[in-house]
């Protein structure tokens, strides 16, 4: 049985969940759009301070989207077209119109760098290892997959398999790869280099090895991507598989943020997470990952 945090822990992590910046992104996109401003760094210098909404207070707004002006610069689509790198798809294969797609692209991006701060915030009091260790006895699962960008396997001492079978398959697909007569997962922790790119494989009884003792892990400044963004996540786009030539990514609108229902914040603040999704124009998915 989990024991859940105590909410005095996680205050610093509810302030932000409190505050979402994505409301402020688009009302300062809208005075941009409606204003007579040729750049959007033009609006920052002009916000009042503090920005009041219905739901939030935004103390000094414009330091608060300062970090964030790059993705913010993408409004400036709508008064100086020129080509964008991606293309928005609805749920039948039709491009979104500019407007909505740059703000689909704007809200998932922006909430990308907002929730990695919000879950480190989050998960540090919880003292909880589930995302570092493999399935636990009494699971279903035989394994967990921690997903890596290309050059992350680096950062791991572990074995690695890069074969054509391996980059054949994936490590869900029945029967299971076998590596010296037996399933992938039954060798013990690896990385492996599947037809979806490069992941770490954690059995049951696993652990990841940079995981101390103590619960912390001792690579966390450079820890990889996916670890910087449990247990809440935005799924506003879901990149599309099989992508063209050219340079040009497509994302299918999803219009979700997910919450992992296995981790202990996640139990405890259902209620502000679901605030903080419907702040953003998002439908809140908790789902259950390790059974």
């Amino acid at each position: 049985m989990k024991i859940l945090p105590h909410p005095n822990h996680l205050a610093a992590g509810c302030a932000l969940l409190s505050r979402p910046l994505l409301p402020l992104a688009r009302l300062v996109g809208f005075l941009y759009l409606t204003g007579p401003f040729d750049r959007l760094a033009e609006v920052l210098p002009e916000l009042p301070d503090p920005i009041e909404t219905s739901g939030a207070i935004y103390e000094r707004p414009a330091a608060l989207l300062q970090p964030f002006l790059p993705l913010l610069e993408e409004f400036e689509q709508l008064k100086h077209p020129t080509a964008r790198p991606y293309r928005i798809l609805d749920a039948a294969g039709d491009e979104l119109p500019a407007m909505e797609a740059i703000d689909l692209w704007l809200g998932h991006h922006l909430l990308i760098q907002e929730l990695e701060e919000i879950n480190s915030l989050l998960c540090a009091p919880c003292g909880c290892t589930l995302c570092c260790i493999g399935p636990e006895a009494d699971m279903s699962q035989a394994f967990f997959e921690i997903p890596l960008q290309p050059a992350e396997g680096q950062r791991f001492s572990l074995p690695t398999i890069d074969t054509a079978a391996s980059r054949a398959t994936t490590p869900y697909q029945e029967p299971a790869m076998q590596c010296d007569g037996s399933p992938f997962y039954a060798t013990g922790p690896a990385l492996y280099h599947w037809q979806s790119g490069w992941s770490l494989i954690l059995p049951q009884g696993a652990a990841c090895p940079h995981l101390e003792s103590s619960g912390r892990c001792r690579i966390y400044p450079d820890r990889p991507e996916v670890c910087r963004r449990p247990q809440i996540f935005s799924y506003a786009l879901e990149a599309v598989t099989g992508q063209p030539a050219g340079g040009i990514t497509a994302y299918q609108a999803r219009r979700a943020l997910l919450a992992v229902w296995d981790c202990p914040y996640v139990q405890a603040l259902q209620d502000e997470i679901a605030a903080f999704a419907a702040a953003c124009d998002l439908t809140p998915v908790f789902r259950q990952n390790k059974a």
